[in-house]
This record gives structure tokens, sequence and C-alpha cells, in this order.
């Protein structure tokens, strides 16, 4: 179907299951790296509890935690690492026995660490995902810092090719908030606007996180505007055929526009003698 087609507004009742979704979202997902194999981790998160990960194979991982309230608590997952770019990973794995989906970001040159950690839970009656963040440091690197929150990509339109077939445009209206619609795919005609956080992992390079509010997804992406590619995963509920539904997936992105409405706005408001100073400044 050609992207030129406008696209009409679609209700409600009428978006695809979660798992119709899905189909062909890992087209453009970067391949997994077998750079972290033998490797042993050990994180600790928010000051207080300790994790370590060795990286078994290129697909297991044995993880236990150390300190912390649930200390001796231990597991053995699959997983899938990215490279996203020199030095930084993107980890991510499932613990089944607990329901967890996990996603970590680390930078192996700063030893900064920031992981999300989704499960499901009730909520107004409905089954739908919930995600908290933890920052850390590998423990060889006591002194790193925080991933900080930022607005860097406010006022930013870029667009999403997760196939051939399924693009997505995002305009990121301030730091917690982004406007999705689908121009083709599966979701085509389909928008809205979402709560995200967005934190500055180096140079042109962010972790997204947005949780909508129609479908009951979670999404953790890194976004590289170097590159102009993403990697990340969503995990959810899907209520149609009652069943947890992941993925994982990557895009090529494009960078359409920059505008800084706020400004605008703001000499908008300025006395007349000020703005015509401005204009011809």
């Amino acid at each position: 179907m050609s992207t030129t087609e406008s696209n009409a507004f679609v209700p409600v009742s009428q978006w695809p299951t979660l798992e119709e979704l899905a189909v062909g979202f890992a087209e453009h997902l970067m391949p997994a790296s077998s750079a972290l194999v033998c490797e042993v981790v050990n994180i600790i998160f928010d000051g207080n509890i300790s994790i370590s990960h060795h990286f078994a194979t290129e697909s297991s991982l044995n993880w236990e935690v150390t300190t912390g309230p649930q200390k001796g608590v231990k597991g053995k997952n699959d997983y899938k690492a990215f490279e996203v770019r020199s030095g930084i990973f993107f980890v991510d794995f499932y613990k089944r026995e607990f329901e967890e989906h996990v996603s970590l970001v680390w930078n192996r040159s700063t030893g900064q660490v920031i992981a999300g950690l989704s499960k499901l839970e009730e909520v107004e009656g409905q089954r739908r995902t919930t995600t908290d963040f933890l920052q850390g440091h590998v423990t060889t690197f006591p002194h790193a810092t925080p991933f900080p929150e930022t607005d860097e990509l406010v006022g930013r339109h870029i667009l999403y090719r997760y196939s051939p077939r399924d693009a997505y445009e995002h305009v990121y209206l301030n730091s917690g908030t982004l406007t999705w619609h689908c121009l083709s795919g599966t979701e085509k005609g389909l928008a809205d606007t979402e709560f995200c956080r967005i934190f500055k992992l180096c140079d042109q390079l962010y972790l997204l996180f947005w949780t909508e509010t129609i479908m009951p997804v979670e999404s953790f992406v890194v976004v590289d505007l170097q590159k102009m590619r993403s990697t990340g995963r969503f995990y959810c509920w899907d209520p149609k055929p009652q069943r947890v539904v992941q993925m994982l997936f990557g895009s090529y992105a494009t960078h359409l526009a920059k505008i800084d409405a706020a400004s605008v706005v703001a000499s908008s408001l300025l006395p007349q003698s000020q703005t015509n100073s401005a204009v011809t400044a």
C-alpha cells in the first residue's frame, strides 16, 4: 500500500492485536553481538542491590543477586546483546519464572548501567505493563554517574522504518510527551500521544521509553542519531489472544525536522519593538 495515500482516522475498535502488529518488526534489527561471551559483570543498582551477570554463551546468561533484600536469588535465561555503539551494549532477557522482562544498557568504557524492569500488573481491572528504572554502575567503576534525563529530542520530528512496510513518525513535544503516527503497515493511520522518558547515553545516543494509552505496551529503545538507527523491545499483555507478547525490533531512522516551538511562542509574547529587533538582528 502506498504511503502517499491519505491516512484516515481509525477507531480503537478496529485497531489490530499486538500479535498482528509484531509481524515483521525485527527485519531491520541489527545482528546480535557475541562480544560479551565468557564475561562476568557485577553491577550495583541504586547503591544497595548488587547483581552478578555471567554471559556463559552467545545466548545463555547466569545471574545472581549478591547483596540486597533478594540476596541469593539466581537464575539462568536466554539473552540477546546488541552493540549499539562501540563499547555500548543493549542487553535484553526475560526472567520467565518471575514474569519480568529486563532490558539494560551498559557503557563498557564508563561503567554506567541503566536497566528497565517490566512486569505485568492489574491496573483499573486491566492487565498492563509497568516498568521501573534502576541506575547503576559496574563495581570496577565506583565513581560512574547515572545517565541523565534529557530534553535534547524535544522538537525533533523523526521517521522510523521498521521494515519495508512499517513506517512511523515521532514528534517529541516536551521532555515527557511524544506523538507517534503510523504512515504505513499494519497500524496505518493509527496515532496517539504518550508519556515518555528520555535518557542521554552519550553524544547523539539516547534511551527512549514510552508507555501507550490504548495498547498495554511499554517500549524500551536505544535511538542513535549518529548512525540513524534504533534498537529496542516491547513487552505487554495482549488482551485479545490473552497472552504475553514480547518483541525485539530495529529501525532505520530519518531526521525530518527540528522545531523550537516554545521559542516561537516566547518571541511572540515580546513587546513589538523587541520582536522587530530580534527579527532584524
